[in-house]
């Protein structure tokens, strides 16, 4: 019996209301010849039963039930026992296009491709909202190709007028099963850092020689406000520190300071912005949270050595006002946004 072509890993927890939707845009997948890996981190609810269901009426579907450790945790669970040629992983409360694996596939097989990645569609209450990185296939062939690509990942150079240039996620693409075992890639905890997509990554992107980016959008990304990626708090901030030493770590093993050093302070800048918003979405303490923020010294040094003025008018604009260390200032900027 050969392996399949391409095995789509889903960690699941606490997603009964939306796991058949999930699993019908994979049943269905019109590359039929792929495995489908549920991995039951102690859901709380029905979906353990759901999961063991869905194994009895179809044998591609494997079911793995281990106890709660997170969603890095719960991928690795699936990577282990997974047997494709190229690895999926798609969150349980996501769905895709019935096309995606067999187009991702189709072009990782004619460009020999260690990856291969599509547009993200952001679904909220019935409509879909698209986000296009490239507006062509695009492929990045080579160690310094592919690491320029990386680095635009953690974050864009000073003049690109997206805060994110490329998405970071491991979700919406395929991934050559053999460099990630050849390379014994794992996730980290997000209990313990921030962003574990993006030291996958950057693990992943080190050890690739060719990824390709299609412009189609064939993943659906729900916007659910409450889901583990919308709550914030101080502790989830604090980890902020953990994720910057450990990306920082990760790029200086590979580079040069002097090659990665504006797009990591890019990344920092985002950082910046998205813990403010975070604070001032939350409904807690919102003043109290946001003035947390400025007095934070690393900050401090960010704003001390980014060159500000190579950004584009409205960036420029917002980190000038953050530098007066208003908290009403940034909320109302982040009410605005």
């Amino acid at each position: 019996m050969t392996n399949p072509k391409v095995s789509v890993i889903v960690p699941i927890y606490n997603v009964e209301k939306y796991l058949d939707e999930c699993m019908v845009s994979l049943l269905n997948q019109t590359l039929k010849d792929i495995e489908i890996i549920l991995v039951d981190d102690e859901s709380p609810d029905n979906c353990p039963k759901m999961c063991d269901e869905y194994a009895n009426k179809d044998k591609r579907v494997k079911v793995v039930h281990k106890k709660n450790g997170g969603l890095g945790f719960a991928r690795n669970s699936g990577l282990d026992v997974a047997t494709g040629e190229y690895v999926a992983f798609i969150d349980s409360d996501d769905f895709i296009d019935m096309n995606m694996i067999e187009h991702l596939y189709d072009v990782a097989t004619e460009y020999n491709a260690d990856e291969v990645r599509c547009g993200i569609k952001f679904y909220v209450d019935g409509e879909f909202t698209e986000r296009h990185d490239v507006n062509k296939l695009t492929i990045f062939r080579g160690k310094e190709q592919v690491v320029d690509f990386m680095l635009d990942v953690v974050g864009p150079l000073p003049e690109c007028k997206r805060d994110v240039k490329y998405m970071m996620s491991s979700c919406c693409c395929i991934h050559s099963r053999k460099v990630i075992e050849d390379n014994h890639i794992r996730f980290l905890s997000e209990r313990e850092c921030l962003s574990e997509d993006l030291i996958w990554d950057i693990d992943l992107f080190s050890k690739m020689n060719c990824v390709v980016y299609v412009p189609e959008c064939h993943y659906a990304y729900r916007m659910n406000p409450a889901s583990l990626t919308h709550q914030y708090s101080r502790e989830k901030y604090q980890r902020n520190y953990i994720f910057f030493e450990i990306l920082e770590k990760k790029l200086a093993g590979i580079l040069s300071k002097e090659k990665y050093e504006l797009h990591l302070l890019r990344s920092q800048m985002l950082y910046f912005r998205n813990s403010i918003s975070g604070f001032v979405h939350n409904n807690g303490k919102v003043k109290d949270d946001v003035r947390y923020v400025l007095k934070d010294m690393f900050w401090k040094r960010l704003f001390s050595v980014y060159p500000f003025k190579r950004l584009p008018l409205k960036q420029r604009v917002y980190y000038t006002l953050a530098k007066l260390k208003s908290p009403t200032l940034m909320i109302i900027l982040a009410k605005l946004k």
